[in-house]
């Protein structure tokens, strides 16, 4: 008997041991050789349908000082996603961190192309489709959602309220997250700062919010929880109007960076940008089931 139970014991940790591995590498490149490249891939967004994704790509090495990158877009035909191509509004200046709405008729970017305002920084920019499926102009949104300094990684709820990243002035650190809320009337209220729950005096950037505006997921820099203090990947839920202690997603964070996720809307698949290790130069799009990321991080949520 006792052999029986020590036997089940090691096959219990045998088999708990595999299935930390394997979620600790649980992460597959995204179309390998055709979006995800020796070239840097990073910040997937899909159509609710997933027949379309767009990207922002560059020919640079990552974290090599300024970089310059080109939206792409992708095409899915029932069995294969088409050969990128660098979308109708992108491709003269910088632009990334493409956002497309549930409905498929906006998509959100950052730019540093010229605007009225006369200030070049990372602002948020958006295009509508057309009744022939194309683009239109690029247009700014106007100040205070867009400020003198740089603001990243849009992302809209299903109640309309707009949420993304700054390195404006008054935040608690390098960079904070904002929301703009909807006031019902089509029109957003200026932005206000996610708080210190979610913000700290480091460094909060690429952010992915659910269409329920619950479930949050940014990248932090420089936190001592961190794998890597050039960005990891925090989860965070809202209960009772009030944002959870951020949790390092301990599965998928590298010595690299880990940024710029996306959730589709069933909550099943998580897709995310990675470089892997510090040497690398490149990143790449990845995709993992979010399911059990979801499940064990929601069990361990506190308040602050």
């Amino acid at each position: 008997m006792k052999t029986n139970t020590t036997l089940f014991i090691c096959l219990f940790i045998s088999s708990l041991v595999w299935a930390q591995e394997k979620t600790k590498t649980n992460k597959i490149l995204f179309e390998p050789g055709n979006i995800a490249t020796k070239y840097v891939e990073y910040g997937a967004t899909f159509t609710l349908d997933h027949t379309e994704v767009y990207f922002a790509r560059s020919m640079q090495e990552w974290g090599k000082g300024d970089m310059k990158s080109s939206i792409h877009h992708s095409f899915f035909d029932g069995e294969k996603w088409s050969p990128p191509q660098i979308a109708s509004f992108s491709g003269t200046y910088d632009d990334s961190d493409p956002y497309i709405t549930d409905d498929g008729k906006t998509i959100y970017f950052i730019s540093k192309r010229p605007s009225l305002e006369n200030t070049i920084s990372s602002d948020i920019w958006t295009v509508k489709r057309t009744s022939d499926n194309s683009w239109t102009e690029p247009e700014r949104m106007p100040n205070p959602i867009n400020s003198e300094k740089s603001e990243y990684s849009p992302r809209v709820d299903i109640r309309g309220n707009l949420y993304f990243a700054s390195n404006r002035s008054g935040g608690y650190g390098q960079g904070d997250l904002y929301v703009a809320q909807n006031n019902g009337k089509g029109q957003l209220n200026a932005p206000i700062n996610m708080g210190n729950v979610i913000n700290s005096t480091t460094g909060e950037w690429n952010l992915e919010i659910n269409s329920n505006g619950n479930i949050l997921i940014f990248e932090a820099s420089q936190r001592k929880e961190n794998v890597s203090s050039y960005g990891d990947l925090y989860i965070s839920f809202k209960r009772n109007n009030t944002w959870s202690i951020p949790q390092n997603i301990t599965e998928l964070n590298t010595s690299g960076s880990d940024l710029c996720p996306f959730l589709t809307d069933d909550l099943k698949m998580l897709y995310f940008t990675s470089s892997d290790s510090l040497k690398s130069t490149n990143t790449n799009i990845y995709v993992t089931d979010f399911v059990p990321i979801l499940e064990k991080y929601q069990k361990r949520a506190l308040n602050h």
